[in-house]
């Protein structure tokens, strides 16, 4: 991304207020694309409507400087001067102030008692509560909350999960939470798998709620970015055991070594898992990234955006390589990869081919209905996981399939 010239004076922004002062590209590092302002101070009538609306960087201009930007529920992309654009503050829900004991998390019933239970006005704004009449973009935000790991502000055990995240938390049976877990991972579980709801509204099965809006989830992402990325993907990464109780203690030792650590970016790939509960689980961030597909065609391509923030990502290596075992399972016919296997693939065919460079018979080979890939080519998916870009994954995706073309 080209930077403004040195000598350029331009409005820095910071969450809260506008000074003007000269360009420094070290200090002035806020604005980078992907990141979520405000419109503001627009002064034509069509200006005005627009004012105080979300919008995501999309690419600097440094001979009209300004920022081409998308601005959320628009069908094209504007440019803005950068002093038309302010910084947003990060969302932080409020904790809830009861306490929840772990044991009530596992039972259905309970869940099913949050979803129907009047809520106290004072509980309203608490961490990840929200209804299905609220606005689609406040709702994408509370769920977002819910991939906010722990901070001074809150503990985990804070939460409740009232309203709507309790019906989508209910999707997933008590026994996949039953063992080596922490409140953590069920916010998470029930925050991604709500988000995945909104990005395919009612065409998605036991999620019938939303309005089919990835990009939505896209801007409540990026808005709460890094730290929403770094639980989205460390989910796909370094899944906790999902599973009957009685087939804990066979790989207790296998998970309690790779598990989630204190620093979320140096997570490590969990062992492959086939139970039911966690390939429901697995759907939530599956979906949220294999959705970005119905964003090809919007003007400032979002899917990239978004792409193009996991590429930065320390655990970007290790996504692929969960997408690649799962791929490889597949044509292995255990159950994670047939219930996850072309989602996996998906995602790595539309990761490979933003810029249409893919070839034919690769791109028929990652979209077929099924695939049976030989032993060689699943051998290679299962231990790649050394891909640093999506130039590289290309390039292994082509060498790799090429023999598929028939």
């Amino acid at each position: 991304m080209a930077s403004p010239p040195k000598d350029t004076n331009m409005k820095h922004l910071t969450a809260g207020r506008t000074v003007t002062r000269r360009y420094n590209p070290i200090r002035d590092t806020e604005l980078d694309v992907g990141v979520v302002a405000l419109v503001h101070s627009l002064q034509s009538a069509r200006g005005k409507v627009l004012n105080g609306r979300r919008c995501i960087l999309i690419e600097y201009l440094p001979k009209d400087e300004r920022w081409k930007v998308q601005i959320q529920d628009e069908s094209t992309t504007t440019a803005l001067k950068v002093g038309n654009i302010k910084l947003t503050r990060r969302p932080v829900g409020a904790t809830h102030p009861e306490y929840l004991e772990m044991s009530l998390w596992y039972t259905q019933q309970f869940s099913a008692m949050l979803a129907g239970r009047k809520l106290e006005k004072k509980y309203r704004n608490a961490r990840g509560v929200t209804f299905e009449d609220d606005e689609p973009y406040y709702r994408a935000r509370k769920f977002v909350e819910l991939l906010d790991h722990c901070t001074d502000g809150y503990e985990p055990h804070q939460t409740i999960m009232h309203g709507e995240i309790a019906r989508y938390y209910s999707v997933v049976p008590e026994t996949s939470q039953s063992c080596d877990a922490t409140m953590g991972n069920l916010e998470y579980t029930a925050g991604c798998i709500a988000l995945s709801g909104m990005c395919y509204g009612r065409a998605m099965r036991a999620m019938d709620c939303g309005d089919g809006r990835p990009d939505i989830v896209v801007f409540a992402l990026l808005e709460s970015a890094p730290v929403s990325l770094s639980v989205l993907l460390s989910h796909v990464v370094s899944t906790h055991y999902i599973g009957p109780e009685s087939g804990y203690d066979r790989v207790r030792d296998d998970f309690r070594s790779s598990r989630m650590k204190m620093n979320i970016d140096d997570c490590e790939l969990t062992p492959d898992q086939c139970s039911k509960d966690y390939c429901n689980a697995m759907k939530g961030p599956l979906g949220i990234m294999y959705s970005l597909h119905k964003l090809i065609s919007t003007p400032g391509r979002l899917d990239k955006i978004l792409f193009g923030r996991i590429e930065k990502h320390p655990l970007f290596s290790k996504t692929l390589h969960r997408l690649f075992r799962l791929a490889a399972r597949e044509s292995k016919g255990t159950q994670d990869g047939e219930e996850l296997g072309y989602t996996a693939r998906c995602i790595l065919m539309h990761m490979a081919d933003m810029d249409g460079q893919m070839d034919d018979a690769t791109f028929k080979s990652l979209t077929a209905d099924r695939c049976s890939w030989d032993q060689g080519i699943q051998q290679q998916l299962l231990v790649k996981d050394d891909i640093t870009s999506y130039e590289e994954l290309l390039e292994f995706l082509q060498e790799l399939l090429k023999k598929t073309s028939a």
